[in-house]
C-alpha cells in the first residue's frame, strides 16, 4: 500500500487509507463528502507518486504546517510537517508583516509572519502533486440549519448534550486522562461527566495564585472537587514562575498574545511530571451555550441604532462595522480596532491595515453570526494554538467543541434567556453540582500578567526595540508609551501585552 499516514493518529486510519487509495478518482464534492466527519487531522504520503495529502478537522486543534513558494530547498518545492520548528528547519526565514493586523485584532493570526510558510486552516483539505498545490474545504461552519428550540425540544437538546459529552470523554478512557478544574460550572460539570465514567479516582489539576489571592479561585476548585469525589491537585503560580515560562515559551513559533497560555504552559508541565499526557479541559462551553456578557452587549448594536462613542473606544468599531454591513461581532479576544491600529502605525504611513473580520463574513444573524466568528477563532486562531502549543507536554482534549453544530442550529434564545440555562439545568436535574457551583458568579482563568510585568521591566521601551529590529518606525513611540500609561492604570492591558509579546518574539528570530 503506497499511501502512508505519516503522523500519529490516535484511532484505527483503516477507513482514511482506504480513501487515500481511491484519491485520484474522486472529483473535490466527492472528496468533500469523505470528509464530512472527519474528528482528525493527519498528514499522509504517497511514497510511489511523491504525493502529499493532508486534512485539518475542526476542532482537533492540531495544526497542520507547509512551505510551498515554487523553488527548491533541499532538493524540495514543498515541506509539510505538524511541528512548525520542525518545519522552519533549512528555511530561509523571512519576515511577513502582512500577518500583524490579524495578530492585533485576535491576539494570534492564521497567517504566518514567515514567508512562504502557511498553515492548513480548520475545515479545510491540500494535495500536493507534480509541483502543484490544491486546497479544498469539506467543513466551514456556514450552513448549518436552524433547529426549532421549544418546550418540546428541551428534553432531547438535553439529551444530546449528556450522550455528546459522554461519548467525548469515553474516547480517552484507555489513554487515563486527567481534568482540569476550575471550579467554575463548565469545568466542574465537565470534571463530574468525566468522574461518573469513570472506574478509577479521577485526578484533577488546578491553579492556584497565592501571591495574589483577588486572582486565586483553588477554593472554589476545592469545593467542587469534594463535591464531585476527585483528587485534586493545586498548583501554584507565582510570579517568578509566569516570568520564566514567559521567556523560555515560543508557542510554535508563531506569537501568541494570550496570557492564558503561560498559565496554562505553567500548569501543564506540573501535569506531565505527575505522568499525565491527556487532560480535558472545558474549553468551548461558553461559545456554545452563551457564556460570554460581551454576546449581549453587542446583540444590542445589532438591534438598536445606539449613541455615539469616542472613536478610541470598542463601541464606536462596533457601529463602524454596522454602517459598514461588516460582521460587528470581533470575537471574545479582540484587541486593537481600526482605529487604534491607525493611532500605532502612525508613524509608518505606507503599513498596510486590512479587514481582519472579513474572513468571518458568513449568512448567520446576531447570536449565530457572534457563535460562528468564535468557533472559527477557537478552531484555527487562539485557541487552537494555545492548545496545539501544549502538545509537547499534555494533550488537551476539549468535549465541549463537539457540540458546536448543535449549538449552531439553536436560533437565538428568548429575551429572558439565562447564560447557560441548559447546563445548569444539566447540572441540577442529574444531581452532578451543588447549587454553589452552579449558580456561582462567572470570573474565568485570569493572572495579573500586566502587574507583574511591569514590575520587572519599561514595557514601551521592550515593544519599542521592534523598531530597530526592523530598521523603520513601526510602531508609534507617542501611543505605545501612551499604551502603558493607561495599562498601569487599569486600561487597554490586553494592548501593551499583545505589543509585548510580539517585540519578544521578533526579537527572538529576527533580533
Amino acid at each position: 500500500m503506497p499511501w502512508q499516514i505519516i503522523t500519529n493518529l490516535e484511532f484505527p486510519s483503516v477507513e482514511i487509507l482506504e480513501f487515500l487509495e481511491n484519491l485520484e478518482f474522486l472529483d473535490e464534492k466527492s472528496i468533500a463528502k469523505n470528509l464530512a466527519n472527519l474528528q482528525r487531522t493527519f498528514i499522509a504520503h504517497n511514497a510511489k507518486t511523491g504525493e502529499y495529502f493532508a486534512a485539518r478537522a475542526l476542532f482537533c486543534h492540531k495544526g497542520i504546517y507547509y512551505f510551498f513558494d515554487g523553488k527548491e530547498f533541499d532538493g524540495k518545492k514543498f515541506k509539510i510537517s505538524k511541528d512548525k520548528n520542525e518545519l522552519l528547519k533549512g528555511i530561509k526565514k523571512e519576515l511577513d508583516l502582512s500577518a500583524l493586523s490579524e495578530y492585533l485584532s485576535f491576539m494570534s493570526a492564521k497567517k504566518s509572519f514567515f514567508k512562504s510558510v502557511f498553515e492548513l486552516r480548520a475545515g479545510e483539505y491540500l494535495c500536493y502533486k507534480n509541483g502543484k498545490l490544491k486546497k479544498g474545504v469539506f467543513d466551514s461552519l456556514k450552513d448549518v440549519e436552524i433547529l426549532d428550540c421549544d418546550e418540546k425540544n428541551l428534553e432531547f437538546l438535553k439529551s444530546r448534550i449528556l450522550s455528546t459529552l459522554e461519548k467525548q470523554i469515553s474516547l480517552y478512557h484507555s489513554q487515563n486522562p486527567c481534568a482540569l478544574l476550575s471550579g467554575g460550572l463548565d469545568s466542574s460539570l465537565l470534571t463530574a461527566f468525566f468522574a461518573r465514567q469513570s472506574e478509577q479516582k479521577v485526578q484533577a489539576f488546578n491553579l492556584a495564585f497565592l501571591d495574589a489571592p483577588h486572582y486565586d479561585e483553588s477554593e472554589f476548585a476545592r469545593a467542587a472537587a469534594d463535591f464531585i469525589g476527585c483528587k485534586l491537585h493545586s498548583v501554584n503560580l507565582a510570579k517568578k514562575d509566569f516570568l520564566d515560562t514567559f521567556y523560555a515559551s515560543d508557542f510554535n513559533a508563531e506569537p501568541l498574545a494570550d496570557s492564558a497560555s503561560i498559565a496554562l504552559r505553567f500548569l501543564c508541565e506540573k501535569i506531565a511530571s505527575h505522568g499525565y499526557g491527556v487532560a480535558f479541559s472545558a474549553e468551548g462551553a461558553d461559545e456554545c451555550f452563551l457564556g460570554y456578557d460581551l454576546y449581549f452587549r453587542v446583540l444590542e448594536f445589532y438591534r438598536y441604532d445606539l449613541a455615539r462613542y469616542p472613536l478610541i473606544s470598542k463601541d464606536s468599531e462596533y457601529l463602524r462595522r454596522k454602517a459598514l454591513g461588516l460582521p460587528i461581532y470581533g470575537g471574545f479576544c479582540e484587541v486593537f480596532t481600526r482605529y487604534q491600529k491607525e493611532l500605532l502605525f502612525a508613524d509608518c504611513k505606507d503599513f498596510s491595515i486590512d479587514e481582519p473580520i472579513l474572513a468571518y463574513q458568513n449568512n448567520y444573524k446576531e447570536l449565530r453570526q457572534m457563535r460562528y466568528m468564535d468557533f472559527r477563532i477557537a478552531s484555527e486562531g487562539i485557541v487552537a494554538r494555545k492548545i496545539s502549543a501544549m502538545s509537547d507536554l499534555v494533550e488537551i482534549k476539549t468535549p465541549f467543541f463537539a457540540l458546536a453544530k448543535l449549538a449552531l442550529s439553536l436560533e437565538n434564545p428568548s429575551p429572558n434567556y439565562k447564560p447557560k440555562e441548559l447546563l445548569k439545568s444539566i447540572a441540577k436535574e442529574q444531581g452532578l453540582l451543588s447549587d454553589e457551583i452552579i449558580y456561582r458568579k462567572k470570573k474565568g482563568l485570569s493572572t495579573p500578567f500586566l502587574e507583574w510585568v511591569l514590575k520587572e521591566m519599561d514595557a514601551s521601551s521592550e515593544i519599542l526595540k521592534a523598531n530597530k529590529i526592523l530598521g523603520f518606525s513601526l510602531f508609534s513611540e507617542v501611543f505605545v508609551r501612551e499604551l502603558e500609561r493607561k495599562a498601569r492604570r487599569g486600561r487597554f492591558k490586553q494592548h501593551l501585552w499583545s505589543l509585548l509579546c510580539f517585540a519578544r518574539w521578533l526579537g527572538k528570530h529576527f533580533g
